[in-house]
């Protein structure tokens, strides 16, 4: 039996009702994180493979899973989310605002219109779909987890269930119902399954609901150490350094490793972006020191065989520096700052670049 299991990402701050500057790179909110965490639990056994699509909020998602089963592979594949609107036009704006643009993009009902530049069209997102099933038919792995999008999911379980024959205005109209009709929650989604006689995949739900479940057992694993318990201490970390007046216009001459470690965090949550420097990747260096930039912050890595060991040196953007042979007051270094998912989201990333 094969079996895909496709699950929208967690509470973003969209579904929130924030304003996105950038589609691609919404993060999740703490609540999403805890929910990331919950779809993990869930897995009774590990993927073959762990697929995310290119967007933060999904891929924040999938990396809750991937640090539990860090030898799984992890791809990234196009199951972003239908992207109808020009980007441009939609930075810094929230749902609401974005209502009345949305209301005249389906009533156009016009499958090949793109809205702008960086915009899809009806029929790219159907091909971007149909290339998604083609992919996994003929994929060797017998157990994928997809993380992925409300609206990618359903088009996918549209075009199984529906098998439309030819895409145009009516057809167009049919999965907008079906949609709607259909709506994935968020951490929602369909696990698709194809015995070996099946000539196509059948189609079941699977509620967020049934996430509830596994808290328990989430709990139970890391009492204290679980996403939700991660958000707070980033939390508690930026007020008191609010309080003690240390993030101001005046900015202490020397980096600490708290604040490097708080940089850190804000990676796990995909508020973030950290990118490789050099050319050789994780893997390839092995054992060595690894240099990676995080929205400006240099940092410096030691890759122990493979593990992610401390942080030799960072630099933050206003000129000051972090060195592991000066240390803080505690002796320590902002890797060993970091609560074990952290550490094991933060490892599982860097094996990525």
């Amino acid at each position: 039996m094969r079996q895909v299991r496709l699950i929208r990402h967690g509470e973003s701050a969209a579904n929130a009702g924030e304003a996105s500057l950038d589609h691609a790179t919404i993060p999740l909110t703490p609540k999403g994180v805890e929910q990331a965490y919950l779809v993990a639990c869930s897995f009774r056994t590990a993927p073959d493979l762990i697929v995310t699509s290119p967007f933060t909020r999904a891929a924040s998602t999938a990396m809750a899973t991937f640090t539990r089963f860090i030898a799984v592979p992890l791809e990234t594949w196009p199951t972003q989310e239908f992207t109808y609107l020009e980007p441009g036009k939609c930075a810094d704006t929230t749902v609401a605002l974005r209502r009345e643009w949305v209301d005249a993009y389906w009533s156009r009902s016009d499958p090949a219109f793109r809205d702008g530049p960086g915009a899809e069209s009806f029929l790219d997102f159907i091909c971007r779909a149909q290339s998604f099933l083609d992919l996994i038919a003929e994929h060797p792995a017998q157990n994928i987890a997809v993380f992925s999008h409300g609206q990618f999911i359903n088009v996918v379980a549209w075009l199984i269930e529906s098998r439309p024959q030819h895409i145009d205005a009516r057809a167009m109209a049919n999965w907008r119902e079906y949609e709607i009709t259909n709506h994935v929650l968020n951490c929602g989604g369909y696990t698709l399954i194809k015995l070996v006689d099946d000539a196509t995949w059948r189609v079941s739900i699977s509620a967020p609901q049934e996430l509830v479940e596994a808290s328990s057992e989430a709990r139970c694993l890391l009492p204290d150490d679980s996403p939700m318990h991660a958000e707070k201490r980033l939390q508690e970390t930026v007020s008191t350094q609010s309080s003690n007046g240390s993030v101001d216009d005046h900015p202490p001459a020397q980096l600490s490793a708290r604040e490097v470690c708080q940089v850190l965090r804000e990676v796990t949550f995909g508020r973030r972006r950290m990118t490789r420097l050099g050319e050789a990747s994780w893997d390839e260096i092995y054992a060595g020191h690894f240099h990676v930039d995080i929205d400006g912050w240099w940092l410096s890595i030691y890759n122990d065989c493979g593990e992610l060991d401390y942080c030799e040196e960072c630099r933050c953007p206003d000129g000051r520096r972090w060195s592991f042979d000066s240390g803080d007051r505690f002796g320590t270094d902002p890797i060993a700052l970091l609560s074990t998912w952290e550490h094991r989201t933060i490892e599982g990333m860097l094996h990525q670049l």
